[in-house]
């Protein structure tokens, strides 16, 4: 029993250690980009890997042309990874890229599946599009 506690220790141990620089390249990224160093941030959320925050945050700069010039489609590239993930304000994002027809070809029932995925996790924007959406 002692050597099976001590191997899901060693276990935790590893994926914690495992884990941090990604986790760490987000709060670094993060705190670059409130100081609006668009450049280290850039490069933080880059070297985060398989993240998804760090992967909604490449796509937010991209749409926004922060520290990079605008690019729509790369921004629904990153928000793809993000939404694939499971972050709702990804989903929403690249919904709202793909009703503006921003990046990608214009596909409201795209938008709409998107829209519904992020309302289900508790999304408040994305429930407020679906009504939008759906109402017209």
């Amino acid at each position: 029993m002692q050597r099976f506690v001590c191997t899901i220790l060693f276990c935790v141990c590893f994926l914690v250690t495992v884990s941090s620089p990604s986790v760490a390249a987000y709060f670094d990224g993060m705190e670059a980009y409130r100081q609006n160093d668009f450049k280290t941030a850039l490069r933080e959320f880059k070297a985060s890997d398989d993240d998804e925050k760090s992967y909604y945050m490449l796509g937010v700069m991209f749409e926004k042309g922060q520290g990079v010039k605008t690019d729509f489609v790369e921004a629904a590239a990153w928000y793809l990874k993000a939404a694939d993930k499971g972050s709702a304000a990804a989903q929403y994002r690249l919904g709202r890229l793909y009703e503006r027809g921003q990046g990608v070809e214009q596909n409201r029932d795209e938008a709409i599946k998107l829209y519904r995925k992020s309302s289900r996790q508790g999304y408040p924007d994305a429930k407020l599009a679906l009504k939008r959406i759906e109402a017209q």
